[in-house]
């Protein structure tokens, strides 16, 4: 099954204006092209993009102490809504559910009818009724970990029950179906609130809180989780104490975790310190993505932990034209996400040779999507799931030094 990752999708269409000095960096940023952002840039580039790249690569600091200086200099030009823009994605991320809701307030102001910005604010409004997710006490531990039907489950603890939650990256943000919510004794929230998922339809959802969720030694409060019906993906088939997903903030703040082929999960593990410009992973908004390579060109991907397969994007039927056409079939490709199923139309290979986190990788067959069904698809190579991870011995994703290693 594809990924089940929500997205907020802010659709500002602002322009900024390009810098005579370096004209390309505009192109770059307006591209997500984060990498070549990051390798694009100095000290002596704009100070707008040189806080992008900060907020991408995950570099909190400096991303805040930039863009709020743009912001305070000139709040209201186009430039400092893009940069409320990438506050806001800073903050979703890391389950700082206020301070994301204060950021589409102030650009709501400056953008009233935008569509997108009001759906977010729906979102985010809901979620805005409980306290910002915290961390009570981050330990390293290890932990046992399965694999079910494809996904990576590790156990963690609610109000003192137990339960086993797929680990997903690709998740915005964490979920749970509703007898899973009932069964733990939590009261969900109605709302108007809604999503985009990964096969670009919408589906209205509820929310709840955990207020405190152990997983090993680490424990986490406030953890803000959509809560959507039994009879969607992932939950079908899963046991009454499986239908959970850890999303991207509960992940982040874990900093480091690693598993391994024989079944451990370890938490807060410790990783070397590393510059930014050796990172292979980035953020796109609240989506981790990685740089990998085919052959000896760069392809960026989606790191996507709750999707079971791998798939190839629109951008890489552009960029590998010349393969698709030597050993291509045409067919169709069904992509599931949370609320719905599309077919979309496809090419498939024989197979693919991918270099992802040091390691190689074989995708085989390999279904390339020739059209679209989110904008990423025209970015990004495609969706990196635990068939290629799972070839793996061990995967570590360090979100401290921004880092994808398999081995």
């Amino acid at each position: 099954m594809a990924s089940r990752a929500v997205a907020v999708l802010l659709g500002l269409s602002t322009c900024l204006a390009a810098s005579t000095r370096v004209p390309d960096v505009k192109a770059l940023y307006d591209g997500h092209r984060w990498f070549a952002l990051r390798d694009a840039i100095d000290s002596t580039a704009p100070a707008f993009y040189r806080g992008a790249a900060g907020c991408a690569f995950n570099d909190v600091q400096d991303c805040e102490e930039i863009l709020r200086s743009i912001i305070r200099s000139n709040p209201r030009s186009e430039e400092a809504a893009e940069a409320r823009g990438l506050l806001l994605s800073l903050y979703h991320r890391a389950g700082h559910v206020g301070q994301a809701l204060a950021e589409i307030d102030a650009l709501l102001a400056a953008y009233p009818d935008n569509h997108s910005l009001r759906r977010a604010r729906g979102l985010f409004g809901a979620l805005g009724q409980y306290p910002d997710q915290s961390v009570a006490r981050r330990q390293r531990s290890t932990i046992s970990c399965r694999m079910k039907a494809g996904n990576l489950f590790v156990p963690v603890s609610i109000r003192g029950r137990p339960a086993s939650y797929i680990v997903d990256t690709g998740a915005d943000f964490s979920l749970m179906s509703e007898s899973e919510a009932r069964r733990l004794g939590l009261a969900i929230h109605e709302g108007g609130a809604s999503v985009t998922e990964i096969t670009g339809g919408t589906m209205g959802v509820r929310t709840t809180v955990v207020d405190e969720l152990q997983v090993g030694a680490t424990i986490l409060r406030h953890i803000a989780f959509l809560v959507v019906g039994d009879d969607q993906q992932p939950f079908v088939d899963l046991a009454p104490d499986e239908r959970g997903v850890l999303g991207i903030p509960v992940l982040l703040a874990f900093e480091a975790f690693r598993w391994t082929a024989d079944g451990t999960f370890e938490i807060d593990v410790p990783t070397p310190r590393r510059d930014r410009r050796e990172a292979n992973v980035c953020f796109d908004g609240a989506t981790p993505v990685t740089e990998g390579l085919l052959g000896d060109r760069r392809i960026t991907m989606h790191l996507d932990t709750g999707a079971i397969g791998t798939q190839l994007w629109p951008k890489f039927a552009g960029d590998f034209a010349a393969l698709l056409s030597q050993s291509g079939a045409a067919g169709t490709k069904r992509v599931t996400g949370v609320g719905r199923s599309v077919d979309v139309e496809s090419i498939t290979l024989p197979e693919v040779r991918l270099r992802i986190g040091g390691f190689d990788t074989l995708l085989r067959p390999a279904d390339v999507l020739v059209s679209q069904t989110l904008p990423a698809g025209q970015r990004d190579h495609g969706n990196l799931g635990m068939d290629l991870l799972g070839q793996a011995r061990s995967v570590t994703i360090d979100f401290r030094s921004m880092m994808l290693v398999l081995k």
